[in-house]
Formats: C-alpha cells, sequence, structure tokens
C-alpha cells in the first residue's frame, strides 16, 4: 500500500514541526524541503516500478499543485501564516490520494485542520471571556441587516458550493459547507473586494427559480442551523477572538511584518480604531465612516504604513496598536493530517 512509504516521514515530520512550532512558535524551511523533496524521490521510485499509472501521478500532481494555491490563498487572507501555508503543501505532497476526490483531495484535508482549531478555539473563546464581552459582540451581530445580509449570502452562494461538491465528488455536510461558506466570504470581500449583498440578491432569485429543493422542510431546517452557526462563529472566532490573540504595541516599537489586529480611520480632523474583524464583515460602510489610513496586507506592516502610524504622534492621542500575536496552527495541520489518512476524506462525512 502507497500509505507505508509515506506514513513513517509524515509522523516525523509533524512530530517535529508541531513541536517547534509550539516551542519557538515558526517553522523552519529546511523541514519543508526535506519532506518535499522525499516525496519527490518516493514518487518518482513509485511511478517507475508501476505502483501506480501516468493518471495517479497527474491527479496527484494537479491536487498538490491546488493545494499550494489555495495555500496561498488562505495566507493572503490572513487566516494562517505563509509558514503554515508551506506546511500544508508539503502534507499534502506526502498523503496518497483516495477515491472518489482525486484532483480535489486537498479540500477534505484543509477541512480536516480547520475544523478541530475552530472547535478547540470556540470552546476556548466560550469560557475565556466574560459575560458582558459576549453580550457586546452578540448585541453588534445579531441587528436586522446583518442578519439579513448573512442569511441572503448563505443562500445564494451555498447552492454554488453543494454543486461544485457534488461536481468533484465530495461528500457535503453541514461543517464542511460552513468552511467552504467562510472562506467565500472571505475571498469575495478581501481579495475581489465586491459589494457582496447585490451578487448575493442576485444569486438567491436565481436559486429561487431554478433550485427547487429550498421549498421543503428539511432545507429550511438545515439552512437555518448553517445560517445560526455562521452568526454564532463570527461572534466567538472573529469578533471577540479579534482581540484575544493581541497584543498592544506602541508605535515607535511596530516592525515590519507585524500585523495589525485593528485598523485606524480619520473622520473629521479625528482619529478612532476599529477591530479587523468588523472591517471585513461591513467593509463598505467603513468607507463612508471615514478614510482608511493603511490597508491590512498578509505581509503586515511595511515601512510606508509605519511612517504613517509613527506620524500620528503629537496628531492625535493615538499612540499604539494592537497586532496579531500567532497561535500554532502547525499541530492542527498535523491532526488534519492523519485524519485524512485514517477516515480517506472528511472526517465529519465518514461519521454521520
Amino acid at each position: 500500500m502507497l500509505i507505508y512509504w509515506f506514513l513513517p516521514i509524515i509522523l516525523l515530520f509533524g512530530i517535529v514541526t508541531s513541536y517547534e512550532d509550539v516551542k519557538f512558535g515558526k517553522i523552519r524551511n529546511k523541514w519543508i524541503i526535506l519532506a518535499l523533496a522525499y516525496s519527490i524521490a518516493a514518487n518518482i521510485v513509485l511511478f517507475s516500478l508501476k505502483y501506480y499509472d501516468a493518471d495517479y501521478l497527474t491527479k496527484f500532481l494537479i491536487n498538490s499543485l491546488l493545494s499550494l494555491a489555495a495555500g496561498f490563498l488562505i495566507w493572503h487572507l490572513n487566516l494562517w501564516t505563509a509558514g503554515d501555508a508551506k506546511l500544508f503543501f508539503a502534507f499534502t505532497t506526502l498523503m496518497p490520494i483516495y477515491k472518489p476526490y482525486s484532483y480535489f483531495f486537498f479540500i477534505s484535508f484543509l477541512s480536516n485542520a480547520f475544523i478541530p482549531i475552530s472547535i478547540v478555539f470556540f470552546i476556548y473563546m466560550l469560557f475565556k471571556t466574560t459575560a458582558e464581552k459576549k453580550l457586546f459582540y452578540f448585541k453588534k451581530t445579531f441587528n436586522a441587516k446583518t442578519i439579513f445580509d448573512i442569511i441572503l449570502f448563505i443562500f445564494g452562494f451555498l447552492w454554488i458550493i453543494i454543486s461544485v461538491f457534488d461536481l468533484i465528488g465530495l461528500r457535503s455536510n453541514i461543517l464542511l459547507s460552513l468552511f467552504a461558506v467562510f472562506l467565500m466570504y472571505y475571498f469575495i470581500e478581501r481579495i475581489l473586494k465586491i459589494k457582496i449583498l447585490y451578487i448575493s440578491l442576485l444569486m438567491s432569485l436565481l436559486r429561487l427559480i431554478f433550485d427547487s429543493s429550498v421549498y421543503s422542510l428539511e432545507f429550511i431546517g438545515e439552512f437555518a442551523m448553517l445560517a445560526l452557526l455562521f452568526l454564532i462563529i463570527r461572534i466567538f472566532l472573529f469578533s471577540m477572538g479579534s482581540g484575544h490573540f493581541a497584543r498592544e504595541v506602541k508605535f515607535t516599537e511596530l516592525k515590519e511584518g507585524m500585523i495589525p489586529a485593528e485598523t485606524i480611520f480619520k473622520s473629521k480632523g479625528k482619529y478612532f480604531k476599529s477591530p479587523v474583524a468588523f472591517s471585513i464583515i461591513g467593509l463598505a460602510k467603513r468607507k463612508n465612516i471615514g478614510k482608511l489610513l493603511f490597508k491590512n496586507s498578509a505581509k503586515g506592516l511595511g515601512k510606508k504604513e509605519i511612517r504613517i502610524l509613527q506620524s500620528l504622534q503629537g496628531k492625535s492621542p493615538l499612540n499604539s496598536l494592537k497586532v496579531q500575536t500567532t497561535m500554532p496552527f502547525d499541530p492542527f495541520i498535523f491532526l488534519g493530517a492523519i485524519l485524512t489518512i485514517v477516515f480517506h476524506g472528511n472526517f465529519i462525512g465518514a461519521l454521520v
């Protein structure tokens, strides 16, 4: 079996990189290079010995390239570091592809990594935040306009997501769908920078016309659960979580590469801050409130942004900025790899 060629190196690679990520907060490139070198060498040998054919090799190469692109996209969305993206790619090249996922096997691996960390983070935020803070973000999230926008988005785009899953042979479930909805939401707002409301409205109208499955009690129940989970996760993971994994840094001590956990706006001659999480959800509204001083980038602060922030000293009462502190993601990527191997795909789909 192919897995016996790769399981020992997966375990060794995962244990070493997880230890270094937790202990030192970084993933050294040499481990990534060694993993990729082993993958290339092993696949050359396996192909030469006819363990698999050219069709499998093609699927393996395309799957690997797609995982690299997905890792880069998620890094660009500030959902993990560049090191995590490279680690995800390296793990993907070490895992045999199980049918029926073929070219898109990496999606199962990706969800198997993100779902456990989301659950852990949710429980952590549930017990580590005060009742007052929970109530504040609950009120801020559960308002009529926000609920309407999110329900419209999920209703319209979930149709596309489920259709794509069916097309590539990926069994859908509520957690996998939720994960895909979040990624699509981030992609449209951060990368395409399009106002979601208009697209959501169009997609929802088309779905009402062409998708008869929406006129059933089963769909209404599943859709209501998905929308509720989306709102709850937005509160605990993105809103409250944005300030929990952050530290205050004075403008004079800012360094290149630091990733802001908040943004600064100028309105009517005054400067004020806003958490990054809310600027993602309400980007269009923020533009009407004031001028954004700097754009949040996956690369973090550059020299130009630091100069702009330091120039505020003396002009405003602001003298510091919250920057993100990293959370070890490597152990969850490693766990995702093990779950993918054990369940031959998405573990939630195998359990339900």
